[in-house]
């Protein structure tokens, strides 16, 4: 192990005195060992306990096998106080090679020069592979105009591939940045990659594997997301996504993905943000698996997750929301209209499980311009239904009462959101057409004579371009039938029927049931399936 503190070296760790020199000489001895036979000796650089201020970037760029390790507990370690006015570690072009064991400090008291990015991982020609941090913090500070607008960055890599963070904290402006070239956008600037040693590779490329497991992210104000992905594929991550700040800024995005993403896993609580995730127009995101506690949201009516423009396949979500002001009319997939009221949304949704039992409402489960573009795809709340083959189904029976026999009810059996883009002033045409597969029953538990009466049924329903409703066109077809007795208490038919008010289609089930008894209950279980055609949104059923 080499010692930064070692008299050939000259670290003194105190703070005040630059050690950037006596830094870069324990490095630059550790790259040039070798080991018994040739090749490179994996060499460990030791940091005593101690705050050591740097002036410059740390060059550990183009290595293979050098590990800097710091001294002390996991979090309050070995300090490393940046005044760099970039990089505090760059490690571009590196590999096996990282870090552990420290304590990242930019501070305001220097000003413009403070140092803007943590730790930096990038290919160059020479490589970038298997690298990581475990068990560091970073507090980069409050710096909005670094990085050409970005902010701060605690952990920035560019196509290192095989990277992973391991129980670390990370606190900035942009906690962790992860690209697939040297051009990093974020949701309204564009910050392009460099290190004062190397040359990044250029052109975009695979970044492999990336684990970040145990971590902490935390923001300062609401500026910028934790975590920007920019074409950042296969990647794990488990821990935990918040704000320190949130009195500047609008962004409510926790993470964001600018191209096309798959094989993401997140296992996380995300607090502070409002928004979970946004995917940026025009771009897919396939084969994608989130699961989330979302609380304390600074604007509760964001939509959760953002798919505007976007192509989404296989995701699966599970999505918590534990505090209950924080559940009402706030979408869980959104696409946001087109700004034609007679355009469909751009992007669309298929094979795919959303799970968020917390919501009031279906109406809010997703978009219903997004539900228009889905295919096979189920939601899971505390009434499920599915979207396949174009046609919605509910998921659970519905049962319900239709009143007594001496007062028999119509038993409103399905509810939807009708498709009506309101909006449009000429585009409201369409169709409703429904299926219900039910039973009847009359006659309580333990009743002297009881009638069960098996039928389906389909209604269908035109709507012209202005919003009118024909009168509905409704068949019964009456399966089978059992009955104790007949002269007490009998099924002989039922009369389905829908209508509309407020934005809402109601189907309803009228049992037609004769006898002589008159306090004998009646109700209906039962399943409905709808298929719409209108041009821009889907029904959902409520």
């Amino acid at each position: 192990m080499i010692n930064v503190k070692d008299s050939q070296f000259g670290a003194v760790g105190n703070g005040q005195t630059d050690d950037t020199s006596a830094i870069q000489r324990a490095i630059n001895f550790a790259k040039s060992l070798t080991a018994p036979g040739g090749g490179n000796y994996r060499a460990t650089v030791f940091f005593p306990a101690g705050y050591y201020y740097v002036s410059s970037p740390i060059d550990i760029t183009n290595s293979n096998g050098i590990w800097l390790t710091g001294d002390g507990g996991q979090y309050i370690n070995t300090g490393i106080i940046g005044n760099t006015s970039g990089a505090i570690f760059d490690f571009s072009g590196s590999s096996l090679s990282g870090c552990e064991n420290f304590f990242f400090l930019s501070s305001t008291g220097f000003g413009n020069t403070r140092s803007t990015i943590g730790v930096q991982f990038a290919l160059t020609a020479n490589g970038g592979l298997n690298c990581g941090i475990r068990q560091c913090s970073f507090q980069m500070e409050d710096f909005a105009t670094a990085n050409n607008g970005l902010g701060t960055i605690g952990v920035l890599n560019i196509r290192s591939e095989e990277f992973f963070i391991d129980a670390c904290l990370i606190r900035a402006n942009v906690s962790v940045v992860l690209g697939n070239s040297t051009s990093v956008t974020g949701p309204s600037t564009t910050f392009t990659a460099t290190s004062r040693f190397q040359t990044l590779v250029s052109g975009i490329g695979s970044m492999g594997v990336t684990n970040i497991q145990s971590t902490s992210l935390e923001n300062y104000e609401r500026r910028q997301p934790a975590l920007i992905l920019n074409g950042t594929n296969s990647l794990n991550f488990q821990g935990y996504i918040s704000r320190v700040s949130a009195s500047n800024g609008n962004n409510e995005t926790a993470i964001f993905c600018t191209q096309y993403t798959t094989n993401m896993r997140v296992h996380a609580t995300v607090e502070s943000f409002s928004r979970i995730l946004q995917v940026l127009a025009n771009s897919g995101f396939e084969g994608n698996d989130l699961t989330i506690v979302s609380a304390n949201a600074t604007a509760p009516s964001t939509e959760l997750i953002n798919i505007t423009g976007c192509f989404v396949k296989g995701l699966n979500v599970r999505i918590s929301l534990p505090v209950l002001e924080e559940r009402d009319n706030r979408y869980v997939l959104f696409h946001a209209p087109s700004t034609d009221p007679n355009q469909q949304a751009a992007g669309a949704i298929s094979n795919s499980k959303i799970v968020c039992y917390d919501i009031n409402s279906n109406q809010y489960i997703i978009s219903a311009n997004l539900l228009k573009k889905a295919d096979n795809v189920e939601f899971t709340t505390s009434r499920p239904f599915e979207k396949r083959g174009g046609r919605i189904r509910q998921l659970s029976n519905n049962n319900v009462s239709a009143g007594t026999k001496s007062s028999p009810q119509s038993a409103p059996v399905f509810r939807f959101l009708q498709a009506d883009n309101l909006n449009s002033s000429n585009g409201r045409g369409g169709y409703y057409r429904i299926w219900i597969d039910g039973v009847v029953r009359a006659g309580s538990y333990g009743s002297g004579g009881s009638a069960v009466l098996s039928f389906q049924a389909q209604i269908i329903v035109n709507q012209n371009n202005i919003g009118t409703v024909d009168p509905p066109s409704a068949t019964v077809i009456i399966l089978d039938k059992s009955v104790t007795n007949p002269a007490y208490l009998d099924i002989v038919g039922v009369i389905v029927d829908i209508s509309f008010a407020s934005g809402v289609g109601t189907v309803t089930v009228n049992p037609r049931v004769v006898g002589n008894a008159s306090s004998e209950s009646i109700s209906y279980d039962g399943v409905t399936e709808l298929q719409s055609d209108f041009l821009v949104n889907g029904s959902i059923p409520l």
